[in-house]
């Protein structure tokens, strides 16, 4: 919602490649001049598809959805991952005036109970961070030529052996650096940390593991490190990272969010067969919260 859908250029140097694909248009290309053709060209699985503008190549998928089949200008998946991020970072903050506010007990305003607000904190915080690395080692990926060798310990790795193989501190340390001859860690040293503690936490989440300190407590530690979680400060780096090395990759829209201030009008309490329950009926109270356009940091 707040993230602007980017594409991938598949040109180099657009003014030189475009004059040899659109000379090779003029010769002999098969023309669909019906509907009916259209629909056979695309039913072939030989055929694929591209966008020539003047500014590159983009490459446009065939997707069949029950029965359909359309075609789609090809996004940048980069952008999708960030933007599930970015988008829940006012929840957060949301979250955790709830669980302040169940700590009141009979004063409470909301009455969420801790256990609900905790675990809206945990829910939203996982999905901070997930998507944040998974936004990160997607830019990564694409970074690595698809043709060229990268030298890596003294031996030749293509890029498929990079992406399967290679750790992730491999790439973003050597792999990364060698490939756009631009080093983070050197320039933004304190940023790169936040990257190698982003990688720890998505692993801590995808990985769980279930450590019982004396045969009680098991997830203290992760539920403590969510809890205390700066997201706004991943987000905003994985962007930074992202942008060091290719511009406006990811821009986010200049736009009007809520906040997140709530005020209860109406509650109902009730029984049924799943045990006691309570409905809370909610009145948005809408503060301006702007997202700068393009800005590095989210305000």
């Amino acid at each position: 919602m707040g993230t602007k859908i980017t594409y991938t250029n598949l040109t180099q140097q657009p003014k030189e490649e475009l004059k040899s694909v659109r000379k090779a248009l003029k010769q002999e290309v098969y023309k669909a001049t019906s509907e009916k053709e259209v629909k056979k060209a695309l039913k072939d699985p030989l055929n694929h598809y591209m966008k020539i503008t003047n500014n590159g190549v983009f490459a446009v998928n065939k997707l069949k959805y029950k029965g359909k089949i359309f075609t789609l200008l090809e996004g940048n998946p980069v952008t999708y991952y960030f933007s599930v991020a970015y988008d829940v970072l006012p929840q957060i903050d949301e979250a955790r005036k709830f669980l302040l506010d169940s700590f009141k007990g009979k004063q409470s305003e909301f009455r969420w109970n801790s256990a609900t607000a905790f675990s809206y904190i945990f829910k939203v915080g996982a999905i901070g961070v997930i998507f944040s690395f998974l936004a990160l080692e997607s830019f990564m990926n694409q970074c690595l030529p698809d043709f060229a060798k990268v030298e890596f310990e003294g031996k030749k790795v293509d890029k498929n052996t990079i992406q399967r193989r290679l750790k992730f501190e491999d790439k973003f340390k050597t792999i990364i650096p060698a490939v756009t001859s631009r080093n983070f860690i050197e320039d933004h040293p304190r940023k790169a940390k936040v990257i190698i503690d982003i990688k720890k936490l998505r692993d801590d989440l995808v990985h769980l593991k279930e450590n019982r300190i004396v045969g009680f407590v098991a997830y203290e530690e992760i539920n403590n490190k969510i809890l205390n979680l700066d997201l706004k400060k991943i987000v905003n780096t994985v962007k930074f990272y992202i942008n060091y090395h290719t511009p406006k990759t990811i821009q986010n829209y200049k736009q009007i969010r809520n906040t997140g201030e709530a005020r209860v009008i109406k509650q109902e309490f009730g029984e049924d067969e799943n045990g006691k329950f309570v409905k809370q009926y909610y009145r948005e109270e809408v503060k301006e919260f702007m997202a700068t356009k393009f800005n590095n940091e989210i305000k």
